[in-house]
């Protein structure tokens, strides 16, 4: 079965340096093909992301019927770079954006397509390919700096808050008073739940999705599981009122968690492990549910 699985990933890659409209998948440009010399699945894939931008002519403007072409190339050079090396994916990036700055609407462009498939469509993606799309917006000087200013906060936030990297330890407050996060009592837990909720409509449905699931209140009684509510809204005081409605969380405020760390939306999850290190963040109540079913 492994070599099945070797022989069929070779083959995809070989595949995909082929215009598929026959088959009614139709590309912006040409896609490379690895040449027979990449022998192993990581050469193959290294050479592809490499090499996905070689016949996309970056300075011919592109229109708004190219847009969804756009998006859709973008993420099959997202899905190379996942299985290539880290330095050539980054590397790719970075070339790429270099040779866009001769037209800065197309620029912009893959920009707003880098945004759409690694932000706002969490692919999970490591945080460094997005930085490093955004890296490219701070490093051009023809940007206007009220639009540099937007990305230099998205670039902070996710940069201060990483895959694997430690919580930061921000400051909250909880019915007895503040707090840093990391240093509330998760006694025995291996696992810590950061549940992100807010004024929303969904937070109050979603809060209690998760309070009357069964396999979640088990890993919690068991100590397995801690789950710290974070609220972010304006009602603070009303907010930890309600603590006693759920007695095995720990009910905390912080406001200004959005200007602090990469919370992309609400009611969302970070998962920590019991030193603090984030597993996975902004994921939804489903996906805490799926993943602790038993």
């Amino acid at each position: 079965m492994k070599k099945f699985l070797t022989l069929f990933v070779l083959l995809t890659i070989s595949l995909a340096g082929l215009k598929a409209s026959a088959a009614g998948y139709t590309t912006l440009f040409q896609y490379p093909t690895a040449p027979d010399t990449c022998s192993t699945m990581e050469s193959r894939f290294n050479y592809c992301t490499l090499h996905f931008w070689d016949n996309f002519d970056v300075t011919r403007q592109l229109t708004a019927d190219n847009d969804s072409l756009l998006v859709t190339a973008m993420n099959d050079f997202i899905s190379f770079m996942k299985q290539a090396n880290s330095n050539v994916a980054l590397g790719a990036i970075r070339s790429l954006m270099f040779k866009a700055q001769a037209n800065q609407q197309n620029f912009m462009k893959l920009i707003n397509a880098a945004n759409l498939l690694l932000y706002f469509n969490n692919s999970g993606t490591k945080d460094e390919v997005y930085l490093t799309f955004l890296q490219s917006v701070l490093d051009a000087s023809w940007m206007p700096s009220k639009e540099k200013a937007v990305y230099k906060d998205v670039y902070n936030r996710i940069n201060s808050s990483k895959l694997g990297e430690a919580m930061p330890n921000i400051d909250v407050t909880g019915v007895d008073g503040k707090h840093k996060i990391n240093e509330l009592p998760i006694d025995t837990a291996q696992i810590v739940l950061l549940f992100f909720t807010g004024d929303d409509n969904d937070s109050p449905l979603e809060r209690t999705r998760l309070s009357a699931d069964l396999a979640v209140n088990k890993m919690i009684t068991s100590g397995f599981m801690k789950v710290i509510n974070v609220y972010t809204g304006k009602d603070g005081k009303q907010f930890l009122a309600e603590a006693s409605q759920y007695p095995n969380w720990t009910l905390v405020t912080a406001p200004a968690v959005y200007e602090q760390i990469d919370v992309r939306g609400e009611p969302s999850f970070f998962i920590l492990d019991r030193n603090h290190v984030i597993q996975t963040k902004n994921v939804t109540v489903d996906f805490i549910k799926s993943a602790f079913y038993r």
